[in-house]
């Protein structure tokens, strides 16, 4: 008979007696108790290893420690051991700050350089909340573009909710399309999330003003002028993928919900579905297949800003951003319905081994993107049927580059297949753009 010592030690039946916090200076006792205060409610060594990790995750949380360890001791006292846990913090700098020279060529909304510059002021009132301030400013404006001021306060409780509320102001350059508008507006939420799941409950009120461009289309030149916007929106997703940019395996499962009305001069409801998965082979090679389905249904008016747009290096590769359903007299203002199903092969470039680095940065990319859009006429059935006449198809070749985990960069051979003759399609059949999500 072989005994597992390991697995005793782990059962062994302890009581945590003192947690002592190392490296406190300004950050308030009573958050840190709150956040530490489950390793009391510890009855093994198994349970505290467990419990250390998820006051590590709190304190992390709070987004003002740079770094978090703790250590299990033991002493005998009159024959008896206690336990307690020493935990050692690095508190962060009050003040943090940036300067990135960065394009938005890709995205099409501004195609000028911009010169972004942010300050964060950490911990705040001591209990971790944070004030963070960005303004951008573009070559060819010469003026301040757009900004935000950000607070952010975790509140340690059930789901780990954060509470925030930002003041901002946006300017967006879409003169190809034959307008730009500015927005001002403030935006208020709760972000709630545990293991997988995530969910974050927003409301936003904006004043977004339209603005003409040369040769704007009357598609266009009809809804310009400023409006106003209040909605609330819910945002509810599971994602099991073990990387965003790059996934070998797992899901994504998101639902967008938003309602306006409550007050601005716009009424509908908006929702989103967004579905992908990711699967590796043998060969190394991941196989993600993504389905997205959108409905706009309006109660008075609406703006071609809240509209769904397909086409884009990221998300309907072989046409231009927002290229698929142009009008007749050449506007883009959107649809209120679209369905969109892509399915991608990552497979790492050839003679390189699994364990070289180079093979989890660049990936050789095969796709096939299908998809259309339409608008909602009253009756649900007819406008789902008429999503599945003239049906968008392209498909392709390329290279994708994980930009440090965070932004994905594509540079594809684009073969559109099927399109209307009002869509834009890429000319030189290349294309390339760089995100944060790609579907």
């Amino acid at each position: 008979m072989v005994l597992d010592t390991t697995s005793l030690i782990k059962t062994k039946p302890i009581r945590v007696d003192r947690v002592d916090i190392i490296g406190l200076k300004r950050t308030k006792d009573d958050i840190v108790k709150k956040a530490t205060e489950c390793l009391f409610d510890s009855e093994s060594i198994g349970d505290v290893i467990s419990k250390t990790i998820i006051a590590k995750r709190n304190l992390m949380q709070l987004d003002c420690f740079n770094d978090v360890s703790a250590n299990l001791d033991v002493d005998n006292v009159d024959g008896q051991d206690r336990y307690y846990v020493t935990i050692k913090v690095q508190e962060s700098n009050r003040v943090k700050g940036h300067v990135k020279l960065l394009s938005d060529a890709h995205f099409d909304n501004n195609p000028d350089p911009k010169l972004s510059t942010g300050i964060s002021f950490l911990n705040l009132f001591c209990r971790g909340e944070k004030l963070n301030v960005v303004s951008d400013i573009y070559s060819t404006d010469k003026k301040f573009s757009t900004g935000s001021i950000c607070f952010t306060k975790p509140l340690l409780a059930l789901f780990n909710p954060y509470f925030y509320a930002t003041v901002f102001k946006n300017h967006y350059n879409r003169n190809k399309f034959g307008y730009s508008f500015d927005e001002y507006g403030v935006n208020t939420g709760f972000n709630l999330s545990h293991e997988y799941f995530k969910v974050n409950f927003g409301w936003e009120g904006v004043a977004r003003e339209l603005n003409y461009a040369q040769n704007t289309p009357f598609g266009i030149r009809e809804q310009l002028g400023l409006t106003m916007k209040s909605s609330v929106k819910v945002t509810a997703s599971y994602d099991t993928r073990d990387n965003s940019v790059f996934p070998s395996y797992g899901s994504l499962v998101q639902w967008i919900s938003e309602i306006a009305g409550i007050g601005g001069s716009h009424e509908f409801l908006k929702n989103e579905l967004f579905l992908q998965y990711t699967l590796t082979t043998i060969l190394a090679s991941a196989f993600t297949g993504s389905f997205s389905f959108g409905v706009l249904d309006t109660f008075g008016k609406s703006s071609i800003l809240d509209n769904f747009y397909l086409g884009g290096p990221l998300t309907f590769r072989g046409f231009e951003e927002c290229g698929v359903g142009k009008k007749e007299d050449g506007s883009i203002t959107g649809s209120s319905m679209y369905w969109r199903f892509n399915f991608h092969i990552h497979t790492p470039l050839p003679f390189l081994s699994e364990k070289n680095k180079l093979s989890h940065l660049i990936r050789i990319h095969l796709f096939m993107n299908s998809g259309n859009v339409g608008n909602r006429d009253g009756n649900l059935t007819k406008d789902l049927r008429g999503l599945i006449n003239n049906i968008r198809l392209s498909c392709g070749a390329g290279f994708a580059l994980n930009i440090n985990n965070l932004m994905r960069l594509e540079i594809n051979y684009c073969l559109p297949v099927c399109y209307s003759n009002n869509d834009s399609i890429v000319s030189n059949k290349s294309q390339w753009g760089f995100g944060l999500l790609f579907f």
